[in-house]
């Protein structure tokens, strides 16, 4: 059974769960979803910050992926550019949504962008993100990729 449900917002006992499970490394890999990423980035938006919740992110997703038998590698596994991007992106929600509590923020967050799971590619080329550069660190996106976005 999984730990967040898929048809209704989930509690907060559930998000306890689900981020005890993730930063334990416990929680079944199929269950690190697209929407259990955005999950555990809002939740750590709404609790620390942006800047502490990319470092939160940073280390939970290199933990769980070695964790859960996978390898952080120049060609694998976590990656800088799209993490940032996400928690930014979360953070910017954050702020257009501040009365929100967590579990609320969770479930708007995941029902915004859970068919837009691509959505950083808006701002990034093909071969900016699959760089290694991009990979390792942060690439804020080109200017005329956010203004475009903002139209």
């Amino acid at each position: 059974m999984p730990i967040l449900p898929d048809t209704r917002p989930p509690s907060e006992l559930e998000i306890d769960a689900f981020l005890a499970a993730f930063e334990a490394g416990t929680l079944p890999k199929e269950e690190f979803t697209h929407a259990g990423h955005l999950t555990a980035g809002a939740c750590y938006v709404h609790m620390f910050g942006e800047a502490n919740a990319i470092s939160h992110m940073r280390l939970c997703v290199r933990r769980f992926n070695e964790a859960v038998g996978g390898k952080n590698t120049d060609i694998s596994g976590y990656h800088e550019t799209i993490t940032v991007f996400w928690i930014k992106a979360l953070a910017a929600v954050r702020a257009t949504h501040p009365t929100l509590g967590r579990a609320e923020f969770a479930a708007h967050a995941v029902q915004s962008y859970r068919n837009r799971r691509d959505v950083f590619r808006d701002f990034y080329d093909f071969d900016v993100l699959a760089s290694v550069e991009a990979r390792r660190s942060w690439i804020e996106p080109p200017v005329k990729a956010i203004l475009a976005a903002n139209l």
